[in-house]
C-alpha cells in the first residue's frame, strides 16, 4: 500500500511570499506541492531514485510545546516511502522518512526556536516506525542532483526505436562500456556517433542504461544495461 493512501497534505497549498512555490509533476502521475527551490530540487532527486515509492507533502501536524511552554503545531515538509530493497515482496523495507527542508543558514540562525518542534517530530516519527531527518543544500544540491539535471535534458528527446535497440543489444554483449566509445562499435560518421551518444544519455534518463550517479557524468562515464530494461521500455512507451 502506498503511504499516500493513508496520509494527505494537512495544509492548504498557499504560495509563500518571497519564495518559489508550486506543484511538481512527480513521475507524471502525482502532483506534489513545494514551497522553495530547495524543496523542488529535493523532489527532483526523489523522483529519479527508484528506491522511492511515494512522497506526500506536509503530511502530518505534530503538537509540541515551544521553549516558553506554549502549545503549538509543526508540519514537516515531506513524508517519503521506499520500496523493498529485495526482490522478495515480503522483505523488510527501508523506514519512511519524515523530512524537513531548509537552507543551512536558517537552521543555524533559528535553531533555538526550531529544536523543540524537531524533538517532537523525532518522537512522533519513532512512534510511527519512521525516521525524522533534516536536509539543507549540502545534502540536496550535490553531484547526484547535477547529474539528474544533466540527463533530464535528454529524457524527452525523440530517437528511432531501431537505433535504440541496436545500442541496447550491443551494450548487453559488451557488458559495460564508456558512453563515448559505445557508438564507435556501430557507426563511422561523426554525425551518427554524436547522435548515438545523445541516444545513450536518453537511455540513461529512461533507466534503460545504468551508470554511477554519484560520480560526475561525462563522455568517459561507463554504462551498462538495466536487468529490468524490457519493463522499462514498455513503461516509457
Amino acid at each position: 500500500m502506498r503511504i499516500s493512501d493513508e496520509y494527505q497534505s494537512v495544509r492548504r497549498n498557499v504560495r509563500v511570499y518571497g519564495s518559489v512555490s508550486g506543484n511538481y509533476a512527480f513521475r507524471g502521475t502525482d502532483t506534489i506541492w513545494y514551497e522553495s527551490t530547495l524543496e523542488r530540487d529535493f523532489l527532483k532527486k526523489l523522483e529519479f531514485d527508484d528506491s522511492v515509492l511515494d512522497v506526500v507533502s506536509q503530511p502530518v501536524e505534530i503538537q509540541y510545546l515551544t521553549k516558553r511552554s506554549n502549545p503549538s503545531t509543526y508540519t514537516p515538509d515531506f513524508l517519503i516511502q521506499f520500496r523493498s530493497q529485495d526482490k522478495n515482496p515480503l522483505a523488510k523495507m527501508l523506514k519512511p522518512i519524515l523530512a524537513e527542508i531548509k537552507p543551512r543558514d536558517v537552521f543555524i540562525r533559528d535553531w533555538g526556536s526550531l529544536k523543540a518542534k524537531f524533538k517532537a517530530a523525532r518522537v512522533f516519527a519513532s512512534e510511527q516506525g519512521w525516521q525524522f531527518k533534516l536536509y539543507d543544500e549540502s545534502r540536496i544540491r550535490d553531484q547526484y542532483l547535477k547529474n539528474v539535471d544533466f540527463i533530464q535534458r535528454f529524457k524527452h528527446s525523440s530517437f528511432c526505436d531501431e537505433e535504440a535497440a541496436r545500442l541496447i543489444t550491443l551494450l548487453r554483449k559488451l557488458g559495460h562500456c564508456p558512453i563515448n566509445l559505445l557508438p564507435a562499435h556501430i557507426y563511422k560518421s561523426d554525425t551518427n556517433i554524436l547522435m548515438a551518444i545523445s541516444l545513450s544519455w536518453h537511455l540513461v534518463a529512461k533507466k534503460i542504461f545504468i551508470c554511477d550517479m554519484s560520480q560526475p557524468l561525462n563522455q568517459a562515464t561507463v554504462v551498462w544495461v538495466s536487468e529490468n530494461y524490457r519493463n522499462l521500455i514498455n513503461r516509457s512507451e
